[in-house]
């Protein structure tokens, strides 16, 4: 009995590992930090900071509270598209979260100290980064990143040593320069 419970509690902690890999490694280490960084160097939002600190707890609250809540059905919406096989939608819906999680993401770090107040909130904060912390500790979890670190390397090995270079000196990638930085200009001249 005690081997059957060992055993659906790894499948159990096995899934929750490779879940938060999924989202650590690929999508918030790949795609959500860029975004993330781009979006704290807008200077209109350096603008809204300010603004930010003025509201009330309970105004800060509503804000964060909708758009995360957006940002989370805005998820199990793509994830039920790409369970019915409509990957090209999930996927693109699950990308264009991207941005409305990076600034809610960036309000939760500017105004965590209000929100903190809320005694459920607090609780709600600590149990979560409880249950990252376990899984971050977990040796499952320890071996494979290991993996991970292992197979990184060796795909370092087999790609040419130059080819960060040849995909930013490639027509798509100047192009899509080319448009972040226009973007850019755009956005500044809003001031």
């Amino acid at each position: 009995m005690v081997n059957i419970l060992r055993k659906i509690s790894n499948l159990f902690l096995g899934f929750w590992v490779f879940v938060y890999i999924l989202l650590e490694e690929l999508i918030w280490d790949t795609i959500a930090i860029p975004v993330f960084r781009f979006v704290h160097s807008l200077k209109v939002l350096q603008r809204i900071e300010s603004s930010v600190f003025e509201l009330n707890r309970y105004a800060l609250l509503c804000v964060f509270l909708f758009l995360f809540i957006q940002v989370e059905l805005l998820g199990f919406i793509a994830i039920g598209l790409l369970a019915k096989g409509s990957l090209v939608f999930g996927i693109t819906l699950y990308i264009g979260k991207i941005p409305v999680a990076a600034f809610t993401f960036w309000l939760f770090r500017i105004a965590k100290a209000k929100l903190l107040t809320f005694l459920w909130f607090k609780k709600s904060y600590d149990f979560l980064m409880w249950i990252i912390d376990s899984i971050k500790a977990s040796a499952m979890h320890q071996r494979i990143i290991a993996h991970i670190v292992i197979l990184k390397q060796k795909l370092e090995k087999l790609l040419p040593r130059n080819w960060v270079r040849s995909i930013k000196e490639s027509s798509l990638f100047l192009s899509i320069n080319q448009s972040r930085l226009a973007l850019i200009r755009h956005l500044r001249s809003l001031k």
